[in-house]
């Protein structure tokens, strides 16, 4: 359900308005939206959010999972997206099948070759996502504490300068002379 802004009667989307202000002022839009749910415990949410979807093994889904996840958790989307592009391949994944193949075999993978990977794909796709059930949340708590120290750290020493702080959107939201 999209809420209409406007004073006409035709009124403007919410997501036209978001395009709108990506084509004609985009440095406006990049503050918004690292404004947007910016406490240093949003963002180290959204930071481990981003890695534990990004270690899956669901290629091609991790923006979309990503992006729906954090606007439902209401976590900061930029945070929780530039974060899962850290677990691309071939460092995350390779990991992910190492940790699966031993939980299934109790030894490790020693042989990885194009071959190999090509004729057991389904089987590594299983221990990628068993692995990934313990590499996943193991990379996201520390990559979650790591951004929500300097988050923490960066918020005592002061807002960096040009930034939008809730306080000022607060202001420019409401009308003069209303609550």
């Amino acid at each position: 359900m999209e809420r209409r802004i406007g004073r006409t009667g035709l009124g403007v989307t919410r997501t036209s308005r978001a395009y709108r202000l990506l084509l004609l002022h985009p440095i406006r839009l990049i503050r918004r939206l690292l404004a947007e749910h910016a406490s240093p415990r949003s963002l180290g949410a959204a930071a481990a959010l981003g890695i534990v979807i990004g270690a899956t093994p669901f290629l091609g889904l991790h923006t979309l999972l990503v992006y729906a996840l954090a606007s439902r958790l209401r976590l900061n989307r930029l945070m929780a997206l530039g974060t899962s592009q850290l677990c691309m391949p071939p460092v995350v994944p390779a990991l992910c099948i190492e940790a699966g193949y031993y939980l299934r075999h109790g030894v490790f993978l020693t042989e990885i070759s194009m071959r190999t990977l090509g004729r057991e794909a389904l089987q590594r796709f299983w221990e990628w996502l068993l692995g990934a059930l313990v590499v996943g949340p193991a990379l996201g708590a520390v990559a979650g504490v790591a951004v929500w120290l300097l988050a923490a750290l960066l918020q005592r020493r002061g807002a960096a300068p040009g930034a939008i702080t809730p306080a000022e959107t607060t202001e420019k939201a409401t009308p003069a002379g209303q609550p």
